[in-house]
């Protein structure tokens, strides 16, 4: 490697140290009153630096603000260099509330990423987690000027917001990793919070006395003491649901309660607010659903139910209470019912308008997730096809409802369902099929330039090519997109794609770059503390270097000495392949296969944990461990068609693949592609052809193509298109629709995709003209 290339690269990939564990409990949560010496020694006395309270109501970086108050004069005169080199993040972080608009302190959300939060349960929090590191590392830099070891004594920090308290408690995991010591002492005011129960259970806390239990209701009964809400109409321009929306999207959940509670407030006093009223109790479940409270959740939506009127709304709620049976308690039959009951809402409408049809499309999207969820879990092959084409008629029929609708909620359900469509050629195994659909479905996202849009398409299109079996690729597409988050500086998603690069490695048997892949994924995980990862990113590195023969170094030999020390023992007494293998698996030293995508949420970084299990892994039959000792005895292209880490049943050789969806996840286990039928349906422009899966002949009554093929043709604006949407994990990109009367989408249920040549006016079918 030359100079330059090692000079291009980040310090964290040159530093050779792997051996980091967290060793020390940073933040002790005061539950009872007493004596700073008595609690952390007497030494802690002279360290002691007092922050106050901050105000009610969990404004976000509420808490931030007062250390800050404390930290930014003494930083700014002894060290002017340190807010200076951290200039962006601490513009954000010290940006004031705009009296304009007041929306809460600023850190950045998009609309549609506030949109999403409000429509789905679903939780986005990679944009953030970048921020809330960047602050965190200004800290551990501007800290010392408070004291070698300062000890930050909180007042009241049960009042501190969670966006300020993962930035604090991120602060501690750096300060240890680079040996600057920095303790918090949080002294509980008015009582506990689900999250401080949570976080009592992280590594680097402990908790002095017993933490008050979690009160059922909110501080301040129905708001804050000082929270204020402006009155606010449903007819007008002006509402709450952007700062709620906010709020949830930044997982500051107590704000997002305490708003929504004063806003209720305001409205149960006047009449005929009812719907306005059920909206707001919808946006507190959102909420509980969120930090896991699922049964009561359910509870508020039923409530919410019998309070609306609109037909919009009640099938809206419908909609949600069926996508929590379906994601927290995988009752797909249940969900069907609230679904059937939204669509039956709808059908009260004699002229549905736009809100109707994005609702009832939303419906049919749910739908369709509940028989891909059936699909997977039944053995029943016959079941399975006839599940899989009902959930893609679903998805055509939705697609067709917004395919020209105006409007950010119907671009971002359209952006959802063409996605889906793409998941769905995935999981039935048609993984050529589902990347040239996905290029083409992406190719107006990707005209914009937009380099966080490039990341996790280069990452999709990557893992489609894994899954079958096209190694090389595969590696050059997760190159690509290590070279585009290098150039983001996003390290949360450079650790998955080196990761997922070193797993490319070890399936086409490149020991040495698997090595360096899971050795710089590794370097990648410690800097972000990130225990979970780290552990598997070495196993990786400690694999590849067995199935290589090639030996450890210091640095490996002494990481693998606190995370794998039965490894060690075995490499230290010279053991042989096998024998370092055996211990390797007895160590339960296992790697991560890639996930369909990448991960919208850092459980290390939000502190909220992770649900029961991962629904998108399950679904797609990719396990979250694997054991690679299998490679030992076979090549590593052996069986380049079988899914390395693939779980749960599996009939006629089938692949196994999937992706996340809107709502959750789409996949399944899918068997090979094979011919389809396909039957007329009448479009703009003549018959369009649509595929109807299960035949073992191709029937094509009009435009028939070379080969099989199924296609749909979407009609678009005559005109280009501008409009905002959140991309995968929440990047804003904007969508043109081509200047055309009609595109034509690829579906290839069993054959090959249509996508439109760009400028020629004509479409590529297979290798031909059609």
């Amino acid at each position: 490697m030359t100079a330059g290339a090692v000079a291009s690269r980040p310090a964290w990939l040159q530093e050779p140290t792997l051996a980091w564990r967290p060793a020390v409990h940073g933040v002790v949560l005061c539950a009872r009153p007493h004596d700073l010496a008595d609690c952390l020694g007497p030494n802690a006395v002279g360290a002691a630096v007092a922050v106050g309270p901050p105000a009610a109501g969990h404004d976000h970086l509420c808490g931030l603000q007062e250390l800050l108050a404390v930290l930014l004069p003494a930083v700014r005169e002894a060290r002017p260099e340190v807010p200076e080199r951290h200039a962006e993040v601490l513009a954000l972080l010290t940006r004031p509330e705009d009296a304009q608009a007041p929306r809460g302190r600023f850190v950045p959300v998009s609309e549609t990423a506030s949109l999403g939060t409000t429509r789905r349960i679903s939780r986005e929090s990679h944009i953030t987690a970048g921020w809330i590191d960047r602050a965190a590392r200004f800290l551990v830099d501007a800290l010392p000027v408070l004291g070698e070891r300062p000890v930050l004594v909180l007042d009241a920090f049960d009042r501190w917001d969670r966006i300020s308290v993962r930035i604090l408690y991120r602060t501690v995991l750096l300060a240890d990793q680079q040996g600057r010591g920095i303790t918090v002492r949080g002294l509980l005011k008015d009582g506990g919070s689900l999250f401080l129960e949570r976080l009592s259970g992280q590594r680097a806390v402990s908790v002095c006395g017993v933490l008050p239990p979690v009160p059922e209701t909110l501080p301040g009964g129905s708001g804050a003491p000082g929270l204020a809400v402006e009155p606010w109409h449903s007819d007008g321009s002006a509402g709450p649901l952007r700062a709620i929306g906010d709020a949830i999207a930044l997982q500051n959940f107590e704000r997002a309660d305490l708003l929504i509670a004063a806003h209720l407030a305001a409205v149960g006093g006047e009449p005929g607010r009812a719907d306005d009223t059920a909206d707001l109790i919808r946006l507190q479940a959102i909420s509980e659903a969120q930090t896991g409270r699922i049964d009561s959740a359910v509870e508020k939506l039923e409530r919410s139910l019998e309070l609306a009127g609109k037909p919009e709304l009640r099938a809206h709620l419908n909609y949600l209470v069926a996508l929590l049976v379906t994601k927290r308690k995988d009752d797909t039959d249940a969900a069907r019912t609230f679904y059937l009951r939204g669509l039956e809402c709808l059908d009260e409408l004699a002229e549905p308008g736009v809100d109707a049809q994005v609702e009832r499309a939303w419906i049919l999207n749910g739908l369709a997730l509940a028989a891909a969820i059936d699909a997977r879990e039944t053995s029943d092959a016959e079941r399975r096809d006839r599940l899989f084409q009902s959930a893609f008629e679903l998805e055509f029929d939705a697609f067709r409802m917004v395919r020209e609708m105006p409007g950010d909620s119907a671009f971002y359900l359209r952006y959802n369902l063409s996605h889906n469509l793409a998941f769905l050629l995935q999981i039935t195994g048609r993984h050529r099929q589902a990347e040239e659909f996905l290029r083409s479905v992406s190719a107006t996202m990707l005209g914009t330039g937009r380099p966080e849009f490039f990341v996790p398409h280069h990452y999709a299109i990557a893992v489609l090519q894994l899954r079958r079996g096209s190694h090389e690729e595969a590696a050059a597409s997760f190159a690509a997109a290590v070279r585009v988050a290098h150039t983001l500086r996003d390290p949360f998603h450079l650790e998955k794609l080196l990761a997922a690069a070193g797993y490319t490695d070890l399936r086409r048997g490149d020991h040495p770059g698997a090595a360096r892949h899971y050795r710089d994924a590794a370097r990648t995980a410690r800097r972000l503390c990130d225990e979970t990862a780290f552990a598997q990113d070495l196993a990786g590195l400690l694999w590849a270097l067995t199935l290589q023969g090639a030996r450890w170094d210091r640095h490996t030999l002494a990481a693998a000495r606190i995370w794998y020390p039965e490894a060690a023992g075995a490499y230290d007494r010279r053991a042989g392949r096998d024998e370092l293998a055996e211990a390797l698996t007895a160590a339960g030293a296992d790697i991560a296969p890639p996930s369909s995508k990448l991960p919208s949420y850092l459980p290390a970084v939000d502190l909220e944990g992770l649900p029961g299990r991962d629904l998108n892994r399950f679904l797609a039959g990719i396990t979250a461990r694997e054991n690679p000792s299998a490679l030992l005895t076979r090549g590593a292209t052996e069986g380049a068609g079988e899914a390395l880490g693939a779980g749960g049943p599996q009939g006629g050789g089938a692949v196994v693949e999937g992706v996340a969806g809107s709502d959750g996840v789409v996949a399944e286990e899918a068997a090979a592609p094979r011919a389809v039928a396909a039957r007329e349906v009448a479009g703009p422009g003549g018959a369009v052809v649509q595929g109807v899966a299960g035949s073992d002949a191709a029937v094509v009554r009009e435009g028939a193509a070379p080969s099989a093929f199924a296609a749909r043709e979407v009609a678009a604006p005559a005109r280009a298109v501008v409009r905002t949407v959140a991309g995968p994990d929440g990047p804003v990109a904007r969508e043109v629709a081509p200047p055309r009367a009609a595109v034509r989408e690829a579906v290839a249920l069993g054959g090959v995709v249509v996508n439109e040549e760009s400028g020629s006016g004509q479409f590529v079918v297979g290798g031909g003209r059609w």
